[in-house]
């Protein structure tokens, strides 16, 4: 099967076309089927298919439009985008999700002794907010003292930028930090 190829499937009750470079567990299945003399053109039904399949295709921010606040809409997401082998960090650590968001804020520049508004890349910081949801979720850190500190970080960025950053990322970010690092009061 060349890259280029996309793969038709209907999973559940609807049908999808895949990239199997972007989704590599259908290229396996479809593989797997053909070898097995069977037809690879239905799937059983996978929990929140449609929201990892919109968050791949047109970025991971969507994910946060689609899901709302429900807490644990987010591990099983997370476990579908396991399942189905995404790269969802597409090889970004922490330092590199801190330049993304980043660049969601807007910079001034001077032209002509004025000062003009550059506004910033939001679809990049939003779609690092979901790979920061997702390092929380599901990365084994190995040094989880300093790596702790670089999340508090990003998620206080998080946070604070509500310009950027809509109310149902702030709030699922802020709620997986206190799960995975248990806050304390100083």
């Amino acid at each position: 099967m060349s890259p280029a190829e996309r793969i038709q499937i209907k999973i559940g009750d609807k049908p999808y076309d895949i990239s199997p470079t972007t989704i590599p567990y259908f290229a396996s299945y479809t593989d797997f089927q053909r070898n097995s003399g069977q037809a690879a053109e239905e799937h059983p039904e996978i929990p929140l298919f449609e929201t990892a399949y919109r968050g791949v295709e047109n970025g991971f921010r969507h994910c946060f439009r689609k899901l709302g606040t429900d807490f644990a809409d987010y591990h099983t997401l997370c476990d579908t985008l396991d399942f189905l082998c995404i790269d969802t960090l597409g090889g970004r650590s922490i330092n590199t999700i801190r330049e993304d968001f980043r660049s969601g804020k807007g910079q001034y520049e001077l032209e002509y002794k004025r000062s003009i508004l550059v506004k910033g890349n939001k679809a990049a910081a939003r779609d690092s907010a979901f790979r920061l949801l997702y390092l929380i979720f599901t990365a084994e850190f190995a040094d989880e003292v300093k790596t702790r500190q670089k999340v508090y970080e990003e998620v206080l960025f998080v946070v604070s930028h509500r310009g950027i950053f809509k109310y149902r990322a702030r709030k699922t970010i802020r709620t997986a930090y206190e799960e995975r690092f248990h806050v304390s009061e100083k």
